[in-house]
């Protein structure tokens, strides 16, 4: 199923403002660029409207929870479906800022990629190791940058997309992450985690280099990259060497998507990281020095900082 027919099938319930976060996100960015789907929202919200306009009667709090918690007992969410359509809607984001770029925009500078057409080029690149390693066919990245490195990496992110709509028995299948050394093989699951992770991380890249605000993924978005980092920490730590002195390490995240992570480091005693989450993901993609995070601590200062060093080394740049 493409983007497309995904968001016809949620439109009536983001009309109702039934969807969750992520799902509300991935239609509210494909209804900017499609003026059929935009135009059915329209319609479904105005009907909407005109059931509740005779007799409103504000319903309890909880009654939304209550109703989803329900329909999802009923009907678990598929977990592929949802990591899938977290990645689909940060690609569909960056494919509307890249069709919003001017053409010389695609020459501005970039720290890690040179330019904006570099990090595309960089992105599509990845986005094509996760296709070959699923079998998927790779699209050709052409030579320069623009309009065409636009379209080849778009066209390989609708293939993966597409061609992952019926593969929910695969999610713990090997592949390769995307890494700056040699690409670890992790289950599928966490790859789509961290392709929606870059995807997001090089949207606000491009964004910066072309003079837009930040963005912040949805709070489900934000616990998974947070749960990945949570995943590889441990291994990069003490690097293999079990009885290195870390301890467990406790990650306390506030605000979007905020939680609590434990991590067992091998013996030592107990260490808390107290930092904002959207902030600790940042860290992690190595948009955030170690030393500029805001955070504070309680037990060993020293593992505190090897553990945030260690977790801006995390990310694929």
């Amino acid at each position: 199923m493409d983007v497309h027919d995904e968001v016809l099938d949620l439109i009536g319930a983001w009309a109702l403002d039934a969807c969750d976060p992520d799902e509300a996100a991935r239609v509210d960015a494909h209804l900017s660029g499609c003026a059929t789907c935009a135009a059915e929202a329209r319609r479904l919200r105005s009907a909407a409207s005109w059931l509740a306009a005779d007799r409103v009667i504000p319903a309890p709090p909880a009654l939304r929870h209550r109703v989803l918690a329900t329909a999802r007992a009923a009907r678990p969410p598929a977990l592929l479906r949802t990591l899938v359509g977290a990645y689909a809607g940060q690609a569909a984001l960056l494919d509307r800022l890249l069709g919003a770029v001017r053409q010389d925009d695609w020459g501005r500078p970039d720290p890690r990629h040179e330019t904006v057409g570099g990090v595309v080029a960089h992105l599509a690149g990845n986005d094509a190791m996760l296709a070959a390693d699923l079998g998927l066919p790779v699209v050709p990245l052409p030579a320069g940058a623009g309009v065409d490195v636009h379209a080849a990496w778009r066209e390989q992110s609708r293939v993966i997309v597409d061609g992952l709509a019926a593969r929910d028995g695969e999610l713990d299948r090997r592949v390769r992450l995307a890494h700056t050394g040699p690409p670890p093989l992790r289950p599928l699951r966490e790859a789509l985690v961290q392709r929606a992770f870059e995807t997001w991380i090089h949207l606000d890249d491009i964004g910066a280099a072309v003079g837009r605000g930040a963005t912040t993924p949805p709070p489900e978005q934000v616990r998974r990259i947070v749960d990945l980092a949570a995943e590889l920490l441990p291994g990069a730590i003490t690097g293999g060497d079990e009885g290195a002195e870390v301890g467990t390490v406790r990650l306390v995240l506030e605000g979007t998507g905020g939680g609590e992570w434990t991590l067992p480091c091998g013996p030592g005693d107990h260490t808390t990281i107290y930092a904002d989450a959207v902030e600790f993901t940042r860290l992690v993609a190595n948009r955030r020095g170690p030393d500029s995070l805001v955070h504070s601590t309680t037990g060993s200062p020293a593992v505190s900082t090897r553990v945030l060093h260690v977790a801006a080394t995390l990310g694929c740049d």
